[in-house]
């Protein structure tokens, strides 16, 4: 990964790898388990409605957290095209930063045959500073772009999440049900510290998770 030199900071903080691993925990899938084999009676039928009921919790639950995946996936592929983008201005940034310094000499020298050719050498050093200046512009609107679509990816992940798990009535504590995707997006992702302001600074629920939801949220957190 580029260390940005050229331009001389991060337009586009973010790791796509531990965005896919946040994805891939999201689609994780729970069983839940059948009956033990002979076991009847009025406590068998009641295990057996509980289990039912919990399957259908577990349904919406994993339902919800297959379309936050989707959204990280869209996140992380957003990730490395900014990325991409970024390095190319990088790239552009350094060439013109060499040139600049060549450019600069050939005014040096110039300045002591003066004429034309200082002229011409200035005119050239100007222009490669004002393309320089371009560059460094672009790249402060990647950077602005960049956070903007991570925070509109975060909005989405909150309304998912919070939407999918509280219509459902089941209401983990925000630390259960986000903690693990949110800390298996790294420090550099700038969606990792949309996610923790938008998600885990919201008020938490002194509710425990119950069904679908707490077989759902256990096996995010054990992964």
């Amino acid at each position: 990964m580029s260390d940005h030199r050229g331009l001389g900071f991060d337009p586009v903080p973010g790791d796509a790898r531990a965005v896919a691993a946040a994805s891939e925990r999201c689609r994780a899938q729970v069983e839940i388990p059948a009956p033990p084999a002979g076991w009847e009676g009025a406590a068998a039928e009641a295990f057996a409605a509980r289990l039912a009921e919990m399957r259908g919790e577990l349904e919406t639950a994993q339902r919800t957290m297959g379309a936050a995946a989707d959204t990280l996936d869209d996140w992380a592929g957003t990730v490395l095209a900014n990325q991409r983008r970024a390095d190319e201005l990088d790239r552009r940034a350094r060439e013109l930063r060499h040139a600049i310094e060549d450019a600069d000499n050939d005014v040096v020298l110039a300045s002591f045959r003066g004429g034309p050719e200082h002229v011409a050498a200035s005119a050239r050093l100007d222009g490669l500073r004002r393309e320089l200046d371009g560059v460094l512009a672009a790249a402060g609107d990647l950077e602005a772009d960049h956070r903007s679509a991570a925070r509109r990816a975060a909005e989405r992940l909150r309304l998912l999440l919070t939407g999918g798990v509280e219509a459902a009535g089941r209401v983990p504590s925000r630390e259960e049900m986000f903690g693990g995707v949110v800390r298996a997006l790294t420090d550099f992702s700038a969606l990792g510290s949309a996610l923790a302001g938008t998600l885990l600074a919201a008020p938490r629920t002194s509710s425990t998770p119950a069904g679908g939801a707490a077989a759902f949220a256990a096996e995010l957190g054990e992964r």
